[in-house]
C-alpha cells in the first residue's frame, strides 16, 4: 500500500513538472536559481524556441525605467541595481538599502537580453523595492505584541546589534527559503555531499550542456516544489512572500491582457513557481496586511565577483562565480568537453597567479596534470558529465598540497579559491545616470593615484608631513571613512585622539573599491555633488545626532568627532562643532573626563598644522577652556569615590604634564598659566584625601616648592613605614607619587633613602605582603626610568654593577655576554640575601 502511494506521489510530481513547460493556459513557467549558468543556458534555449510575446520576470516593478540601460553595449558584468531610501528624519543617514545584482550567469540577464532581441514585452512582477525593504526592516525589528512591545525571536539580534541590522543593505535576490529548507537538508544527507551548493551542482549544474530544456526545468521545478512543501506555512507567511506572490500573479494577468500572439514566459525563483501555476484557493485570506513602503531611488552600480560569492556572505546564487562564468562560456562556445576545458583553464590560471604572487608555492607540471586528471576521475566516479567546482577543489587538495594541513589554511588553496571566485569589477555606461557624487569621488581617487578599476585590495604608504599630494590622499581616505564607505583602512599612522605615535611621518593604508563603496556614495548623493559637501552634511548629522542621543554635553564625543573631521580635511567646516565643544567642556562635571578632553585638545593643538587648524584660534581657545575647567574641578579629589580615585589621579597626572609643557607658549598658541595649577594643588595639600590622591598632590606640591623633601617622604613613605592600613593601602601614596612625578624617586635623595630604610627593616613576611602592591606601583615607570632608577640605587649601594641603559641599538655578542655576567652577579647577591629560593623554577 505504501509503495503504491509513493508511486502515485512520484507520478503526481512528474505530471507537475511536465505542466511547467507544456504551455498550459498560454504560460510557460521557468523556475530558476539566481546566477545559475545551467538555468541561464536552458532558459536561453527555451526562449529561443518558444519566442514569447511577453516575459513576466521576478524583479521589483520600480526597476522598469532602468531596463533600457541594461541593453547598453558598454555594460560589463557584474553590475547591480541599488535602491536608496531617504531617512525619516533630517538627521537620518541615507543608506543603500537594497541590491539586485546581475552576473554573466544570471538567468534574468539572459531573459532581458533575449527579450530585446525578440521584441518581447517585459513585465517586472515583484513588489516595488521600497515595499520589500519596509517588510525586511519590519521582519528584522520583530513582530509587535498586543502590549506594544516587540516580541523577541530566538534568531533576533541583541538590542545593541539592531540599529546596524535594521538599516543595513538588503539583498533583493535572497533565496534562503530554497537553499536552507528541510528538504535541502535532507537532500544533502541523501546524496552524501558537504552542502546544498554541492548537491545543486550534482543535480543541475552538471546538466548545463544538455539540450533538453524541458526535462531540466521539469526537474528543477519538482525540486523547488518539494522545498516549498517542506517549509511550514507559518514560516512562509512570516515575511512578505505571500504579498510578493500576489503581485507576481497580478503581473501574469497583465501580461495575458496584452495583445499579440505567442505564449508568456513566467520566470521566477523556483520557490515561488508552485503558486504561480496553481494559485491558492483563498488568496484574499492568505495575503498579509500591506505594509507601507519606503520612498526609493534606483541606480546602476558596478559590482564585483567576490561580492557575488555565496561563501563571502552573498545570500543568493552560487559560490565561486568566476568558475561558473568560465563553464558557461565554454558551453556557449560549443566545446565537446566544456567541464574539463574549464577545469584546465582554472588550473593554468592558478599557476600564473602563484608565479606572480607566491612563486614558492608554484606546483610542477606533473602535479598540475594530475590535478586535472583526478578531477575528471572524480567526476566519473560521481556519475557527472565532467568535473565541477567540488571536484576541482578535491583534486587540488589531493595533488597539490604537500605536507600542509588543509584544516589550518593553505596559501595554495587560498589562491585557488580566489581564482574560482574571480577579481573582476563591472562597468556601467556613462549615461546610466550615476549621481554626480559618484563621478566626483572616482575622479578624485584617480587624480590622487588610487587604482579603482578592479576590486583588488592594495596598500598605500603616505608621507603625510613632507609630500602635499600624500597629505591630500590621506585626507581623501579619512573623508571616505567619515562617509562610511569602507574604502580604506588605516594600518598605522599618528593617532591624534590618544596622542600615540604623533611623530610618525607615514600612514599606511589598505584600500579597495567595492560595490559597498559605490552604493554608499549613491546613498549620500542627496547631500551634495562633491566630496566636501557630502562630508559636511554627514558631519552636521553626526553633530545633531550627539544631541538626539543625549550627548549634547558630551565634550569627549564631540572632540573625537572634531579629530575625525580634521583628519578628513574638514577643519574649516568645523566652526559649529568647535562652538559646541566650548560650553560642553566648561560645564562638564567630571574631572577625569575633562582631563581626557584636555589631553585630546592638547594633541590637536600640537598637530594643528597637519590637521589643518594652523592659524585658527578655536582649538587653542578650547584647550584653555578645558585647562581652566580641570583646575576648577580639582577640589573633587577630596570627595572622590574610592572607585574614581585611580582615574582622578591619572587625570591629575595628565593635567600636570600638560601644564608643565604648555607653560611656554609655542608659535601661534597661548601659554597655560602654571600658577593656576600650583594654587589649586596648594589648597589640597592639607585636605582629607585618599592615600593615592594625597601622594600625587604632595608630589606636585614638592615640585612647586610648597612641600619639603622631608615632608614629602613622610607623606609618601609614612604609611608603608608604620603599617597604616591593609598591605595594598600602605603603598597607595607611593603609587600616587609615581603616577604624577616618577622621576622624583630618583631625584630626591631623602625620599629614596627613606624608602630604602623602610624596606630594609621589613622581615620576609612583611615584605612579601606588600610586594604585589609595590610591583604594581612601580609599573608607572617607563623602561628608561626604571633603568635610571636602578643605576641610582646601584650607585647608592656602592656596587660595581654597571646598570646604565645600554640598548641603544642592536644587541652584539659582547653585550649578550655582559648581560649574562650581570645576571649571574644578581643571582649571587640574591643568594647572599637569602632570596635564592626566588630564583628556583616552579612547576606550573
Amino acid at each position: 500500500m505504501e509503495a503504491e502511494a509513493a508511486a502515485a506521489e512520484r507520478q503526481d510530481f512528474a505530471a507537475y513538472g511536465q505542466r511547467l513547460t507544456s504551455g498550459e493556459g498560454g504560460f510557460f513557467f521557468f523556475p530558476i536559481r539566481h546566477h545559475s549558468p545551467a538555468c541561464a543556458l536552458h532558459l536561453a534555449a527555451a526562449l529561443a524556441e518558444i519566442r514569447p510575446r511577453a516575459i513576466v520576470l521576478e524583479m521589483p516593478a520600480n526597476f522598469a525605467p532602468l531596463l533600457p540601460l541594461l541593453s547598453h553595449p558598454d555594460i560589463r558584468l557584474p553590475i547591480a541595481i541599488v535602491s536608496v531610501a531617504d531617512g525619516e528624519r533630517a538627521s537620518d543617514e541615507r543608506l543603500p538599502v537594497g541590491y539586485w545584482p546581475f552576473s554573466a550567469t544570471s538567468p534574468e540577464w539572459a531573459a532581458l537580453r533575449l527579450a530585446g532581441e525578440f521584441g518581447s514585452a517585459v513585465i517586472l512582477a515583484d513588489r516595488e523595492s521600497g515595499a520589500r525593504l519596509a517588510a525586511a526592516r519590519s521582519e528584522k525589528k520583530g513582530e509587535t505584541g498586543e502590549d506594544g512591545e516587540e516580541a523577541p525571536r530566538q534568531d533576533e539580534p541583541r538590542q545593541d546589534e539592531r540599529s546596524q541590522d535594521e538599516t543595513g543593505p538588503t539583498l533583493l535576490t535572497d533565496e534562503g527559503q530554497l537553499a536552507y529548507s528541510h528538504y535541502a537538508d535532507g537532500l544533502v544527507k541523501r546524496l552524501g555531499v558537504r552542502d546544498f551548493n554541492e548537491a545543486w551542482d550534482r543535480l543541475f549544474e552538471s546538466r548545463a550542456a544538455e539540450k533538453d530544456w524541458r526535462g531540466f526545468f521539469r526537474d528543477v521545478g519538482i525540486h523547488c516544489a518539494l522545498s516549498r512543501l517542506a517549509t511550514p506555512a507559518e514560516e512562509i507567511a512570516a515575511d512578505d512572500t505571500l504579498a510578493r506572490e500576489a503581485c507576481m500573479r497580478a503581473a501574469m494577468a497583465k501580461a495575458q491582457a496584452l495583445s499579440g500572439d505567442g505564449p508568456i514566459a513566467v520566470i521566477t525563483g523556483g520557490f515561488h513557481t508552485p503558486v504561480m501555476i496553481d494559485p491558492p484557493a483563498e488568496e484574499a485570506k492568505l495575503q498579509p496586511e500591506a505594509r507601507p513602503g519606503i520612498q526609493t531611488k534606483s541606480y546602476l552600480i558596478r559590482y564585483t565577483h567576490d561580492h557575488l560569492d555565496r561563501i563571502n556572505g552573498y545570500g543568493a546564487g552560487m559560490p565561486s562565480p568566476r568558475w561558473y562564468e568560465r563553464l558557461q562560456q565554454r558551453i556557449a562556445d560549443g566545446h565537446d568537453d566544456p567541464f574539463t576545458e574549464a577545469a584546465t583553464d582554472v588550473v593554468l590560471d592558478l599557476t600564473q597567479r602563484l608565479r606572480r604572487d607566491r612563486p614558492n608555492f608554484t606546483p610542477p607540471l606533473p602535479s598540475l596534470s594530475a590535478t586535472v586528471a583526478q578531477a575528471q576521475a572524480l567526476a566519473d566516479l560521481r556519475g557527472l558529465h565532467g568535473p565541477g567546482r567540488a571536484e576541482i577543489l578535491d583534486a587540488a587538495r589531493s595533488c597539490l598540497l604537500k605536507g600542509e594541513d588543509p584544516r589550518t589554511g593553505s596559501p595554495l588553496m587560498e589562491a585557488l579559491l580566489a581564482e574560482l571566485t574571480g577579481e573582476g569589477i563591472g562597468e556601467v555606461p556613462r549615461g546610466a545616470g550615476a549621481p554626480p557624487l559618484v563621478e566626483a569621488v572616482r575622479r578624485r581617487a584617480r587624480a590622487l593615484g588610487f587604482r579603482i578599476e578592479d576590486g583588488t585590495e592594495r596598500n598605500r604608504l603616505l608621507d603625510i608631513h613632507r609630500k602635499p599630494r600624500h597629505l591630500a590622499a590621506s585626507r581623501f581616505l579619512h573623508v571616505m571613512t567619515l562617509l562610511g564607505t569602507g574604502f580604506g583602512r588605516c594600518l598605522r599612522g599618528p593617532d591624534w585622539a590618544s596622542g600615540v605615535a604623533t611623530d610618525v611621518l607615514f600612514e599606511e593604508w589598505t584600500y579597495r573599491w567595492s560595490p559597498a563603496v559605490e552604493s554608499r556614495l549613491v546613498a549620500l548623493s542627496i547631500d551634495g555633488d562633491t566630496v566636501e559637501r557630502a562630508a559636511a552634511a554627514v558631519l552636521a548629522r553626526r553633530v545633531q545626532a550627539l544631541g538626539e542621543e543625549g550627548q549634547a554635553k558630551n565634550a569627549h564625543a564631540a572632540i573625537g568627532l572634531l579629530m575625525v573631521a580634521a583628519q578628513a580635511g574638514l577643519a574649516r567646516s568645523c566652526g559649529a562643532l568647535i562652538a559646541a565643544i566650548g560650553p560642553a567642556v566648561a560645564t562638564d562635571p567630571d574631572f577625569g573626563r575633562v582631563a581626557v578632553c584636555l589631553s585630546m585638545l592638547d594633541n590637536l593643538q600640537r598637530g594643528r598644522k597637519a590637521l589643518g587648524f594652523a592659524g585658527m584660534a578655536g582649538p587653542d581657545e578650547l584647550r584653555l577652556i578645558a585647562y581652566r575647567r580641570a583646575i576648577d574641578l580639582l577640589p573633587d579629589l577630596e570627595t572622590a569615590k574610592d572607585e574614581d580615585v585611580p582615574r582622578y589621579v591619572d587625570a591629575l597626572a595628565t593635567l600636570n604634564e600638560i601644564a608643565e609643557s604648555g607653560a611656554q607658549a609655542g608659535e601661534g598658541e597661548q601659554p597655560l598659566d602654571l600658577d593656576l595649577l600650583d594654587e589649586g594643588v596648594a589648597a589640597l595639600i592639607d585636605g582629607d584625601l585618599a592615600p593615592r590622591a594625597a601622594g600625587a598632590v604632595a608630589a606636585i606640591g614638592h615640585m612647586s616648592g610648597r612641600v619639603s623633601a622631608e615632608a614629602l617622604a613622610t607623606r609618601v613613605i609614612g604609611p608603608l613605614q608604620f603599617s597604616v592600613g591593609e598591605p595594598p593601602a600602605r603603598v597607595e601614596a607611593l603609587a600616587g607619587l609615581l603616577a604624577v612625578q616618577p622621576a622624583l624617586l630618583k631625584r630626591t635623595p631623602a625620599l629614596l633613602e627613606r624608602l630604602d630604610l623602610v624596606l630594609a627593616g621589613f622581615d620576609e613576611s612583611d615584605f612579601i605582603e606588600v610586594l604585589p602592591a609595590l610591583r604594581l606601583a612601580f609599573t608607572a615607570l617607563a623602561p628608561d626610568e626604571t633603568d635610571a632608577l636602578a643605576a641610582v640605587i646601584a650607585q647608592a649601594k656602592g656596587t660595581d654593577l654597571d646598570l646604565a641603559p645600554r640598548f641603544s641599538g642592536g644587541l652584539t655578542e659582547a653585550e649578550m655576554l655582559a648581560n649574562a655576567r650581570l645576571n649571574a652577579s644578581f643571582a649571587e647577591l640574591m643568594q647572599a640575601d637569602g632570596l635564592g629560593s626566588w630564583l628556583e623554577e616552579r612547576a606550573p
